[in-house]
């Protein structure tokens, strides 16, 4: 068991999380030999002889151990630790190792599915993208030498680590293979009539609402750089101030809007575009004068006058708007059918891991799941 140990420290087997659609699958533990007890009373910490290290949760013939549980859930309380305490962290936790659990449990169904449909990765694969994590590990110290000192601390040769990597890699990448085949098996053949899209319409109306929007065109001149001292400070700032007010007195002389904000914004990405910023709601920019000019007192086509802002001075063209309210059906159809089809979708997704739990027995030494 010497190799287990460079998950603490390296984290290269504590799991690599691969998030598709939803299932969260962590990389698997080593395949277990022997058979796999029938009831919760036949597993004991003496399977394992190392308590901290015994077998927790048998799924097929694959293993689920102590510290496959424990130890991805340190490092999650070092990090919640840092904003939760007491009653809220543990109440966190509780949260977090039954998720966790249970994806473990997912993961290793996974597995077993993929390996018994036969589905096959290429190792011209799997070398390349093993090659690729080592990499990055070895990119986090500082030199060759550190990251040799390190396995050779946790017992681990070159030879073994790749070894590992390029397991951990073809067992993630075989349940990716199986997610994605039966996502897309799932999601065929689905379709939502249209009394289901206008049903879910009108039972969920607060989901539908929108702000007041407005689609605007934009001269910004930024404020100076408060680490300054005052008197450059303010002297560049008159500059800032000089320079937006020529821009706005040569829209009002009859030049382009776009042409000026070419010429004069310097936020380069909408100068480019002629100051096209694009659709906003209210608050999006977190600027009340802004808002308070956009949505209260410009009409469609106005020119503003200069906005001094916290970040800067605006000129801002109202080129449309569009009152808040609740989104019409047939604007939102569309996204209430893709949104129903791939709640189905996960239905029968969970129905399926159900299937493989039956499949597949899993067996509990304690009843953490």
């Amino acid at each position: 068991m010497k190799n287990q140990y460079i998950r603490c420290s390296l984290g290269i087997l504590s799991g690599l999380l691969v998030i598709l659609n939803g299932p969260v699958i962590m990389a698997a533990a080593p395949e277990s030999s022997g058979t796999v007890p029938k009831t919760q009373a036949e597993i004991k910490p003496s399977d394992v002889g190392i308590i901290w290290e015994r077998i927790e949760i048998k799924v097929g013939n694959e293993v689920i151990t102590t510290l496959d549980i424990e130890d991805p859930l340190r490092q999650l309380r070092k990090h919640f630790g840092r904003e939760l305490r007491g009653p809220e962290l543990e109440k966190k936790m509780s949260q977090t190792r039954k998720q966790h659990i249970k994806r473990l449990v997912e993961g290793k169904l996974l597995l077993l599915e993929a390996r018994q449909q036969e589905i096959e990765i290429r190792d011209t694969v799997v070398e390349e993208q093993a090659e690729k994590e080592i990499k990055s590990l070895r990119d986090q110290f500082p030199s060759s030498q550190e990251f040799e000192k390190q396995l050779s601390r946790e017992h681990l040769t070159r030879h073994e680590l790749r070894k590992q990597r390029e397991q951990i890699v073809r067992e993630n990448m075989l349940r990716q293979r199986l997610i994605q085949m039966k996502l897309q098996e799932f999601k065929t053949g689905t379709d939502i009539a249209d009394k289901q899209l206008k049903q879910y319409y009108a039972q969920h109306p607060a989901e539908f609402q929108r702000l007041s929007r407005a689609r605007l065109s934009q001269i910004y001149v930024a404020h100076p750089d408060l680490s300054q001292d005052s008197a450059a400070y303010k002297q560049r700032d008159e500059q800032a101030r000089a320079k937006i007010e020529r821009a706005l007195r040569e829209i009002k002389q009859g030049r382009d809007f776009g042409a000026v904000a070419r010429s004069y914004s310097e936020h380069q990405a909408t100068a480019k575009k002629g100051g096209e910023l694009g659709w906003l709601e209210a608050g999006d920019t977190g600027l009340p004068e802004f808002d308070r000019v956009v949505f209260k007192q410009l009409r469609v086509k106005d020119v503003s006058k200069v906005i001094n802002t916290a970040r800067g001075y605006f000129i801002v063209r109202l080129e449309d708007r569009q009152a808040g309210g609740v989104v019409p059906f047939e604007e939102i159809r569309g996204r209430i059918r893709q949104q129903l089809m791939a709640e189905s979708a996960e239905q029968r997704y969970q129905n399926w891991i159900k299937t493989l739990k039956e499949k597949f027995q899993v067996t509990y030494a304690k009843k953490d799941g």
